[in-house]
C-alpha cells in the first residue's frame, strides 16, 4: 500500500485516502455548484482484489460512462502492474464485455444520427419546395403589382382629365355662377369649388367679356 500510495501521489489530479489495508484513489472529473464531486470514480486497492465505483450523471449513457471509467482503470492498473498478479482471463472478459457495450452504444448512436439526418433531409426537401413556391409566388405578385401600377397610372390620368374642366364647360359654370349670385363672382370661392386655378378663371372671364357674353358693371 505504501508503494502504491507513493506512485499515485505523483499523478497531480488524483486524491487518496487510506483505511487499514485499503487504498482509495479518487479521480474527480467535475464538481457541482457547491464544489462537491459530481462526476468521479474511486478505485479501491485491497490485498486480494481491486474494486471500482463511479458516478453517472442523469441524461448520459451508462454504457458510455462505463467505457470511460474502464479506460481510466486500465491506465491506473499499468502503474500498479508489479504490485498485483492479475488474472488475464478476467481482464479479457472485461474487455470483451466492454467492446460489446461499445458496439451497441456506437450502433445506437449511429441509428439515432441516421434518424436525425433522415429527418433533416426530409425537412430540407420540404423547405426547398417552399422556397421554390414562395419564389414563384413572389414573381407572380411582382407581375401583378406591376400591372396594377400601370392600371393605377392610367386611371389617375383619366381622373385628372375628368377633374379638369374644358373651356366650354368652364364658361358655362361661370355663367351659372353669375346667374345664381346676382351677376357677381368671387374668383377665389369659384376656384375652390371647381378646383380650377384662379388665373384660369380670370382668363375665362376676360374672354367672355371680350367676346360679348358678359358685361362688367360700371
Amino acid at each position: 500500500m505504501a508503494e502504491l500510495s507513493q506512485r499515485y501521489s505523483q499523478v497531480s489530479f488524483l486524491e487518496m485516502t487510506q483505511d487499514k489495508d485499503t487504498l482509495s484513489v479518487l479521480n474527480v472529473e467535475s464538481r457541482d455548484l457547491r464544489k462537491d464531486p459530481a462526476l468521479f470514480s474511486i478505485i479501491k486497492f485491497m490485498p486480494s482484489r481491486i474494486e471500482v465505483v463511479y458516478t453517472c450523471l442523469a441524461n448520459t449513457s451508462p454504457k458510455k460512462r462505463r467505457l470511460e471509467v474502464l479506460r481510466h482503470f486500465l491506465n491506473m492498473l499499468t502503474i500498479a502492474d508489479d504490485c498485483y498478479s492479475v488474472d488475464m482471463k478476467q481482464v479479457y472478459q472485461l474487455l470483451e464485455s466492454s467492446l460489446a457495450d461499445m458496439n451497441e452504444y456506437v450502433s445506437s448512436d449511429y441509428d439515432k444520427l441516421f434518424s436525425i439526418y433522415d429527418s433533416l433531409k426530409s425537412d430540407h426537401a420540404s423547405l426547398v419546395k417552399k422556397v421554390k413556391d414562395l419564389t414563384e409566388s413572389a414573381s407572380n405578385l411582382s407581375k401583378e403589382n406591376y400591372d396594377l401600377k400601370n392600371r393605377n397610372d392610367e386611371l389617375s390620368v383619366r381622373l385628372k382629365g375628368l377633374e379638369t374642366l374644358s373651356d366650354t364647360v368652364l364658361s358655362l359654370k361661370i355663367q351659372e355662377w353669375l346667374a345664381e349670385h346676382k351677376g357677381e363672382i368671387n374668383i377665389s370661392d369659384f376656384s375652390k369649388v371647381y378646383n380650377v386655378p384662379e388665373n384660369r378663371v380670370e382668363q375665362m372671364l376676360n374672354k367672355l367679356v371680350t367676346e360679348g357674353y358678359l358685361e362688367t358693371k360700371g
